[in-house]
Order: structure tokens, then C-alpha cells, then sequence
């Protein structure tokens, strides 16, 4: 194992992680306010840290494996997240290391949870960095840096399939790894200044950058206490185009861009988000006009949260626990599903339940015709069995680290429908749940060991489980 060289690459990204912590101090300086020497003090450390880890390992080897790849995609999480966190806790604001972590935490694997009862209260430095962070996550750090790590002659392909979703697998943008980075970062890039345009008539320019780099990144952090819920209608509109956007595949931005417009019709997960979208709110929002809703409310409210719940966003307009328990059912379930791969949500993703659903009635036929040979089909093409076999292993290992994490959180003294829910919202980057962790509350008065644990969770729903389950494998650490 090449542990030098894993030092290497942390201490280049720590370096990038100080560059991002300093651009805080813009907000703070345009806005008057003075109290700068915590994002300092904490970008001066993250540089500190990376300029040592870089200085005394530059001579390490360059050569790079699967297992290091794993190894760097997991712990820059945890290192990004620690260091992210010191602004919180020099500022006084979340003067406990364990409540910012876990508010830095959510914030870099998008989830939106967070800690705090008053937003407001923090000054805008912090609160462009909370939003800066989701918009850093939303991206993938890796991926993020993958453009920026040859500088440092380090080659990226390791890390890249380490970072990436095996759901996503198949498509690529460019053969290049490097390339491929670059047209994310700019695909990316231009949706959040198309939502920052579009959410200028209904806030000022501050709100509008913050919940832009939160909702194209899918994430949920707000500058409000009530969420989206303090704006009209109209920027919840936005928001619900651009959350529907950021969980769609990004190779479909690109296609739009060659104008292979028959490879985006042609798109068999993008029809079939669509569809979960459009039946889910459909049957929300009969429930709603049931409930006395005007007509032009229930369709808002339907399809803003169900929306909001697909992209794993966590944003809040109304506090959902109100509604009649088939609703919360639906809700309950759609945090499962997740959005495409290949975007910035969490979750299983809505290509792994395609091809299980698709995969029932070849197993009917195959019963009826032993002999037969009939594929599961996507997108036109025959899926292998080796995918399938994938994607049957990922449902299983999901549903059990869910399991596990209800267990978990009941003995950190979560009710069982706050451990449930909890649970999948964190494994899915959701963020909001029920009961203790409904969407209008905060997790201020959650144990400090349900919020490790809830971290964790969050950081396996990020990286898609294997990526950090690995490293618990004990042939992962065998001598070759």
C-alpha cells in the first residue's frame, strides 16, 4: 500500500479545500461584518496540513491502485468534512466539534440536515460556506479535482472509478477521465448560474446564490429557517425545475449540448423518473384535495415534494407530518428510489429499480421457456448478467446497512419511526424524516452518538456503500 502517496493526494485536496474556505470572506466583507478570523484561522490550517502532507511525501511514488483509490475516496470525505468544520467551531456559533461535523458532514454529501434552530443567526460568511459546501458535494469532490490533480502529476483513473456510481457505468462523456471531469464541473456550473438568474426576481442576490449552489447540487441547506417556505411560490417553482434537473443523468446535458436529441428520448431511466414523478404527485395531490387543499395548492405542494424527496434534496415549503399516513407512505417509499445515476442524488437510484422491475418478467418467461435466452433490456441495449448480479448485490447490502442503521439509532434513543426514517434519509442524502427528524425541525437535541452515527450513514449513502465498506473487508488489507 502506497500510504504516502495517499498523504499526497490529501494534502493537494486540503490545499483546495483552503482555497475554497477563503471565498467565504467575500460575503463577510461585502456585508460589513468582522468577525473573519474563523474562516481564516481554519483556511490557514487546511492549508498548513496540506502544505506538509505535500512537502514531506513529493517524492513518493506516483503509481496509484484500486486499493489506494478507495482508500483517498473515503478519507477526503472525513478529512474535508473535520477542516470543514472548524469555521462553525472557532466562530462560537457550533462551538461542539461533534455538531459541526455532523452539520459539515450533511452539507458535503448534500443530505441537508443540520444541527442549528436559527439560521439566521449565523453571519454570511458561514452561511455562504454552508452553501458552498453542498455545492462543492453535490459535484463529488474527486470529481471535482480531478481536473485539478494532474498538477500535482497525479493521474486519475483510480480514483475516478473509486468515486464514481457503478449504476452510472456504460456512458461515458470523453474517454478521458480528465475530460470527462471538466464537462461535468461545466455542465454543472451552468445550470447553478441558470438557477441563480431565475431566483433573482423573488430574492436578493445573497439568497440566490446560496439556494442556487444548494439546489443544483440537490442538497437542501437554506439562508431561512422555514426554508424555501419564506419565499413565494415562484422560487419554489424554480426550485422544483432545477431539484428535477440536478437528478437527471448529466451525460443528457451533454447530448442536449451535440444535439443527440434521440439519445435523450431514448433515455429509458429519464422516462421513468418522469413517470414516478408525475404518478406519485398525481396521488399526493388527490390526497390533498381530499384534505380541503385549493386545487392550485395541492398541485404545488405535490409535486414540489415529491420532487424535493426523488432529488434527495431536502428543502422544506410545509411541514409534511401533517398529512394522512398513505402520503408519509408514499414519501417514505419515494426516499428509497433516489434519482438517476450519473447526477447528484442519492439514494438506489432509479436505473437499479428499472432493471430489477424489468427483470421479474424475463424471470416469469425463463419459468415458462427453461430454454430460452431473454435479456433485460436498457436504453435498447442487452444488460448483462454480471450488472444485474451487481445490482441485486447493491439492493441487498442497501437494505441491510438500512436495517442495521434503524437498529443503530434506536439504541442511540430514536424512536422506531425516527430510526426508520432516519435511517434512509441518510443513507439516501435526504435529510428530512419523521417524528424527531421531521422536515422543520433540527437535529440540535439528537444524542451526540446518534449524530456520529447518522454521519456515517451519510457518508455510506454519499460514496454508494462500497467504497467505505471495503475498507472494512479484511482481503482488502491481505498482502497481495
Amino acid at each position: 500500500m502506497n500510504y504516502r502517496f495517499i498523504l499526497y493526494i490529501l494534502g493537494a485536496l486540503l490545499l483546495i479545500e483552503g482555497c475554497l474556505m477563503i471565498t467565504p470572506v467575500a460575503a463577510e466583507l461585502i456585508f460589513g461584518e468582522h468577525d473573519l478570523s474563523a474562516i481564516l484561522y481554519s483556511s490557514a490550517l487546511a492549508f498548513l496540513a496540506g502544505g506538509i502532507f505535500c512537502y514531506f511525501n513529493r517524492n513518493c511514488s506516483k503509481d496509484i491502485g484500486k486499493h489506494e483509490g478507495f482508500i483517498i475516496v473515503s478519507a477526503v470525505w472525513i478529512v474535508y468534512a473535520s477542516f470543514g468544520s472548524l469555521p462553525f467551531v472557532f466562530s462560537g456559533y457550533i462551538p461542539s466539534f461533534t455538531d459541526a461535523f455532523f452539520e459539515t458532514m450533511s452539507g458535503f454529501t448534500t443530505t441537508g440536515y443540520t444541527i442549528l434552530a436559527d439560521v439566521e443567526a449565523l453571519p454570511h460568511g458561514l452561511l455562504f460556506w454552508r452553501a458552498l459546501m453542498q455545492f462543492t458535494g453535490g459535484i463529488g469532490i474527486l470529481v471535482l479535482c480531478i481536473a485539478v490533480l494532474p498538477i500535482f502529476g497525479v493521474g486519475s483513473m483510480a480514483i475516478y472509478q473509486a468515486e464514481t456510481s457503478a449504476a452510472s457505468a456504460g456512458e461515458k462523456i470523453s474517454p478521458r477521465i480528465k475530460d470527462t471531469a471538466k464537462h461535468i464541473a461545466g455542465i454543472y456550473t451552468v445550470l447553478t448560474a441558470a438557477c441563480i438568474l431565475l431566483y433573482l426576481p423573488d430574492m436578493n442576490i445573497f439568497d440566490s446564490v446560496c439556494h442556487a449552489l444548494s439546489t443544483t447540487a440537490t442538497g437542501g441547506f437554506s439562508t431561512k429557517n422555514e426554508s424555501l417556505g419564506a419565499f413565494p411560490v415562484y422560487s419554489q417553482s424554480v426550485a422544483t425545475l432545477f431539484m428535477f434537473l440536478g437528478s437527471a443523468p448529466f451525460i443528457l446535458f451533454f447530448y442536449t449540448w451535440k444535439r443527440e436529441y434521440q439519445k435523450i428520448t431514448r433515455n429509458d431511466e429519464l422516462r421513468f423518473i418522469i413517470i414516478m414523478i408525475l404518478l406519485s404527485s398525481t396521488v399526493i395531490c388527490t390526497g390533498l384535495l381530499f384534505s380541503n387543499y385549493q386545487p392550485a395548492q395541492a398541485i404545488h405542494e405535490s409535486l414540489f415534494n415529491v420532487v424535493n424527496v426523488v432529488s434527495t434534496s431536502g428543502f422544506a415549503i410545509n411541514d409534511y407530518k401533517m398529512w394522512t399516513l398513505p402520503m408519509w407512505f408514499i414519501v417514505f417509499l419515494l426516499t428509497f428510489v433516489g434519482g438517476c445515476a450519473g447526477s447528484t442524488v442519492g439514494g438506489l437510484k432509479m436505473v437499479r429499480f428499472l432493471l430489477l422491475l424489468r427483470m421479474i418478467p424475463v424471470q416469469f418467461k425463463k419459468m415458462i421457456h427453461p430454454n430460452a435466452i431473454i435479456h433485460v433490456k436498457l436504453n435498447g441495449h442487452n444488460v448483462t448478467e454480471e450488472r444485474m448480479y451487481r445490482t441485486l448485490a447493491f439492493l441487498m447490502i442497501f437494505l441491510c446497512v438500512y436495517v442495521a442503521g434503524v437498529f443503530v439509532l434506536m439504541f442511540c434513543g430514536f424512536d422506531f419511526i425516527s430510526s426508520a426514517t432516519t435511517s434512509i434519509a441518510c443513507l439516501s442524502t435526504l435529510g428530512p424524516g419523521l417524528e424527531l427528524t421531521y422536515p422543520v425541525s433540527s437535529f440540535a437535541e439528537i444524542s451526540t452518538a446518534g449524530k456520529w452515527v447518522c454521519s456515517f450513514l451519510m457518508l455510506l449513502g454519499r460514496l454508494e456503500l462500497y467504497s467505505v465498506l471495503i475498507l472494512f473487508s479484511i482481503a482488502f488489507w491481505r498482502k497481495k
